[in-house]
């Protein structure tokens, strides 16, 4: 059933939406894709970032993966297969996107397993632990200083503080940088709460995720931005109102 579902969405797509926007594939064919933006979006089948969105075929270009994750730049690169770094490459040195968009959310399956460990129903996976790994420090910085707050406390904090730490990862990308300082490139951090229907924002001067309204908003990281605003530690101090030590 699940599969037949599928393929009678293709044939609705075939003879609604495609021959609705029959000019918008045929550019996109003949002219190929210049999207303006990235999203590093999770996997997970409830948050599509083009729904989400409501973006046409050749808006946005997207990455998804478990817990929307970006890890760390390895430089020099090696041989080993490094999927979301070569398509965030693809992006900002390809198509020269102006924007790049970390879009977490809540009650994140990857963000669950990286919080609960090896107490997780997941543990056992070949490949999981190693993948969350990438925010397993802001994962403990967030536990040790959240101690005795509840488990869902908790995890809001570390599905938008992975978040905080994929833009900083973003940042060590030499050539994602360089295209933040001249002025070409802008980040943002985002986390969806899908239980609300609502969306925030990472605001670096306040270190906060804040919910957005209206259709302006702030970028998280601009070539004016101070680095050390991005770092996990100063988003988990403003959640628990202590004084970040820099």
């Amino acid at each position: 059933m699940a599969l037949e579902r599928l393929l009678r969405g293709f044939a609705d797509f075939r003879v609604g939406y495609y021959r609705e926007h029959l000019d918008l594939f045929e550019k996109l064919a003949t002219e190929g894709q210049s999207p303006k933006i990235l999203i590093v979006g999770c996997s997970d089948a409830r948050v599509d970032p083009g729904i989400l969105t409501q973006t046409q075929p050749g808006d946005i270009f997207t990455i998804r993966n478990v817990a929307a994750m970006v890890p760390p730049a390895q430089i020099p690169p090696d041989e080993r297969q490094h999927g979301t770094s070569a398509a965030i490459e693809f992006a900002v040195r390809g198509l020269e996107v102006e924007h790049v968009v970390i879009l977490g959310h809540a009650l994140c399956g990857g963000i669950a397993a990286l919080v609960d460990g090896q107490d997780s129903v997941f543990a056992s996976f070949d490949y999981l632990s190693t993948w969350t790994s990438v925010a397993r420090e802001t994962r403990d910085v967030v536990v040790r200083e959240m101690a005795g707050r509840p488990r869902a406390e908790i995890m809001r904090a570390v599905e938008q503080a992975a978040v905080v730490n994929s833009m900083k990862n973003l940042m060590g990308f030499p050539w994602l940088a360089e295209r933040v300082a001249a002025g070409k490139l802008v980040l943002h951090a985002w986390w969806f709460n899908l239980t609300e229907g609502q969306l925030y924002a990472f605001h670096p001067d306040t270190a906060t995720f804040e919910p957005v309204h209206g259709i302006h908003l702030e970028p998280a990281v601009t070539r004016d931005t101070r680095l050390s605003a991005l770092k996990p530690e100063r988003f988990v101090a403003a959640l628990t109102g202590k004084t970040p030590d820099f």
